[in-house]
């Protein structure tokens, strides 16, 4: 279990559900908001802006390394489509490895491959990272899943890639009944399939050890951090929130340390009475 939580950057007007953060190699931190991703120390200070496009949409981003990152930009330089790009670290020379509705990006350990799902599809793809040769489709949905269109993760070794996935059609609901296929990267055998009981559908991400998958959970309303061996056994949270939703969350290459983008959307009841003439 992780200590009490020690608040970084606070801009309830910029971030939301859709927004994300993740570990850069040197130990800073990146997020986004819609249209910029940033980059800032583990104690919040010294932001930079590294990306920004005020037309179009940064999401699902991660480092490939020390030298690139990879992300989703949607509707880029007024096209109508949602690809994978990649650029070096500080945000320059993108290059676009896919065309299409693409999503949720990440490389492999030895930064050859980017692995990335579709909107509409029942595959995993991956494509180089160098840009070079086409798209490959590697990974297919079990019999009778559906892909949840969330986030993927690739072990550290290099050799599993996990995702969500559930029975009877996509949905993004609260408590969603979802599974986390375990691939086997090389392997035509079907995938492993561990419970994943209150799956929020947000972060998916395997332990720096490489020996579980941590995922957000949401019970009554409130998200926390769950791990779940790959043994099948037991799960158990890392953390203890009493309210509040996680938006994104990653544990750092080393696992001592846990970043979270958590938040709440404020609604109010409004009773309307038709007024007699």
């Amino acid at each position: 279990m992780f200590g009490e939580p020690r608040p970084r950057l606070s801009q309830s007007n910029e971030f939301d559900n859709n927004s994300g953060l993740n570990w850069a190699p040197d130990g800073n931190l990146l997020v986004n908001g819609a249209v910029r991703l940033l980059k800032l120390g583990a104690d919040g200070k010294n932001q930079t802006q590294i990306l920004a496009d005020s037309s179009a949409s940064i999401d699902s981003f991660s480092s490939c390394g020390p030298d690139y990152l990879v992300l989703t930009w949607a509707y880029h330089g007024g096209t109508n489509s949602i690809s994978v790009w990649r650029t070096n670290a500080d945000g320059s020379n993108p290059l676009k490895l896919t065309d299409g509705f693409n999503r949720a990006p990440v490389c492999s350990p030895d930064q050859k491959w980017v692995y990335y799902n579709e909107w509409a599809g029942d595959h995993i793809y991956r494509v180089l990272l160098d840009g070079s040769g086409k798209r490959e489709a590697v990974l297919g949905m079990p019999q009778g899943y559906f892909y949840m269109q969330r986030e993927i993760s690739v072990s550290p070794d290099g050799k599993k890639l996990a995702t969500a996935v559930e029975k009877g059609g996509p949905v993004d609901r609260e408590g969603a009944e979802a599974t986390i296929a375990l691939f086997e990267l090389g392997s035509s055998s079907s995938p492993h399939m561990l419970e994943a009981r209150h799956y929020s559908g947000n972060t998916l991400q395997f332990t720096p050890d490489g020996k579980a998958i941590a995922y957000a959970i949401r019970e009554n309303g409130v998200d926390n951090v769950w791990v779940q061996p790959l043994s099948g056994s037991g799960g158990h949270p890392i953390t203890d929130f009493k309210s509040e939703q996680i938006w994104s969350f990653r544990l750092s290459p080393d696992g001592k340390n846990l970043a979270v983008l958590r938040g709440h959307f404020d609604s109010d009841v409004v009773l309307l009475q038709e007024s007699k003439p």
